[in-house]
């Protein structure tokens, strides 16, 4: 067969149903006609940042890189920070390139930029395919993208091969996942770290999200039956229900969970990246018992004991050996934690708030909602308010902490999920930079529901500069659009709102609409709140 035809039925065969992009005219255009031909659906974004996330989101959930496919030169490089998503947010993900002919590419200098030297930094691996060893490097870019910690792969295709004939039998790439267990030296340490500690809490990190599902419940199960207080990281909000007696919400590092640090006496991280903590010196002295897929190599935070392999294994050990403790958390010490957390980020307005936005979003959308949210101001009062109360039920950049996220994403999780209800709680800012793959979720009659934080600013760039002293902010304004005439535009929904009855009545219509159509829903709010709520949570 063909080597076009061949990829092809590779990533199929290797469980690949959808691929994302923007095709070129060389190897991307020939692959699209061969994914038709195959029953490979394509789905054409506005932009290929947006096509990377949207595969990265997919790999995330399916545990099977997610796949896209581009141009050379500027759409090749556009794919950048979607790669780096991958990278820094552990997602599984195969991108596929144009790039010119084994005989011109030495030559020709228009749009000639090598991928590979771009690539490198925000790649597991950058390579290229031939008619022989194309069989081989797309079995080691699945295996690339699935060894821990997940991650981006990246191949070049010259346009000159792909119609040529190659003789490989089709064979599914491995996507197994090894089942290493722990060591049972370390699981003993841990049992006799936790069975003494009188005050042990747990942090939750995005490792918790990998694996059969198995590992939520064993994770709840051990937090229960011990009553240990679980924080989680925004990426692993839903691990352990919001609403679980035992939840402390969310874990960054910041003032906010002061209250509970300095009260324990040991530290069990489980699945934690460092990745996703704040970028500054790890302070808390004390032990700290990590279970975890990978060992702790970047002692960002060093772990005193080391349970690495498989962590649904790793739980499950550790539970089952763990047959007493003496954990002395009182109830009404979690409880008076939940509630100082909203008070503080209560704080009064003359306008809509962020935190009333969210609050109506949670009264309104149904409790299996998928929720995605972007970086920002409003990212803050999000992962701290928002009730996540199923695992994998909340999407944020988290590690690379990209604006416009959040669109792509719900595109995605819609995508795979016709018929839940997926929804964003996103700032304006972000939304801006994602505005034309309005046209995307349309097409694909994909019906989203994004909440637009809209301020017309840069608010988190506002709040820092006021923090440091400055008198006024500057180069944080921007012009807003008319959202409603936007949305109708595309044939998408709109509404407005600048109040709470209006806001409840455009989510409860946005829930209701029947016609598969993505809605807009600008939600206008005074941002005077962000600056003493980020005193409260976090140092700028």
């Amino acid at each position: 067969m063909l080597l076009g035809e061949a990829i092809i039925q590779k990533l199929k065969a290797s469980g690949i149903q959808t691929v994302f992009g923007v095709p070129g005219g060389g190897t991307s255009s020939d692959l699209l006609c061969t994914m038709d031909e195959h029953g490979v659906e394509f789905i054409l974004t506005q932009h290929e940042t947006t096509a990377a996330i949207m595969a990265s989101v997919v790999g995330e959930i399916t545990q099977i890189p997610g796949v896209c496919i581009g141009d050379l030169g500027p759409g090749a490089l556009s794919f950048s920070p979607g790669l780096a998503y991958a990278q820094l947010d552990r997602a599984p993900l195969l991108l596929l390139t144009d790039r010119y002919g084994n005989e011109n590419v030495s030559y020709a200098l228009r749009q000639n930029v090598s991928h590979h030297d771009s690539f490198s930094p925000i790649t597991k691996l950058s390579s290229t395919l031939s008619t022989t060893n194309w069989n081989s490097m797309l079995n080691r870019g699945f295996k690339v993208a699935l060894a821990s910690n997940y991650g981006p792969v990246h191949f070049d295709i010259p346009n000159d091969i792909v119609k040529q004939e190659v003789d490989d039998q089709i064979q599914p790439a491995d996507t197994d996942i090894p089942q290493v267990f722990p060591a049972k030296e370390s699981v003993q340490q841990a049992v006799d770290a936790i069975r003494q500690a009188k005050k042990p809490v747990i942090i939750a990190g995005l490792g918790i999200n990998f694996g059969t599902g198995r590992q939520f419940s064993l994770l709840e199960a051990f937090a229960s039956q011990h009553h240990i207080p679980v924080f989680k990281t925004a990426k692993a909000k839903g691990a352990v229900s919001d609403d679980h007696p035992l939840s402390l919400g969310l874990f960054m590092g910041g003032k906010l969970e002061a209250p509970i640090m300095e009260n324990c006496d040991l530290i069990i991280t489980v699945g934690l990246d460092p990745v996703e903590l704040l970028p500054k010196k790890w302070t808390y002295p004390q032990r700290i018992v990590s279970i975890s897929t990978t060992a702790n190599l970047e002692e960002v935070y060093h772990a005193d004991i080391e349970v690495a392999g498989n962590l649904e294994n790793g739980l499950r050990s550790i539970h089952e050996r763990l047959t007493d403790s003496n954990c002395q958390w009182q109830q009404q010490s979690i409880d008076s934690y939940r509630k100082r957390v909203i008070d503080t980020l209560t704080v009064p307005a003359d306008g809509l708030t962020a935190n009333q936005v969210v609050d109506i979003a949670q009264q309104v959308l149904p409790p299996d909602t998928l929720m995605t949210t972007d970086v920002g101001a409003s990212k803050l009062i999000v992962t701290q308010l928002w009730k996540s109360v199923h695992p994998r039920s909340f999407f944020i950049s988290n590690g690379l902490a990209t604006m416009g996220f959040s669109f792509p994403a719900a595109m995605a999780l819609q995508h795979l999920y016709p018929e839940k209800t997926v929804a964003s709680l996103t700032g304006d800012g972000g939304f801006m930079m994602k505005l034309p793959e309005i046209a995307t979720a349309v097409q694909n009659k994909w019906p989203v529901i994004m909440i637009v934080f809209s301020d017309q600013r840069l608010s988190l760039m506002d709040v820092k500069q006021k923090s440091k002293g400055y008198k006024k902010s500057i180069g944080n304004q921007f012009t807003a659009p008319n959202y409603v005439a936007l949305a109708e535009s595309f044939g998408a929904n709109g509404w407005s709102a600048d109040n709470e009855d209006d806001l409840k009545k455009a989510i409860q219509a946005a829930v209701k609409s029947d016609n598969r159509m993505p809605s807009i829903i600008e939600a206008k709010i005074d941002p005077s709140t962000y600056h003493k709520q980020f005193q409260a949570i976090r140092d700028l």
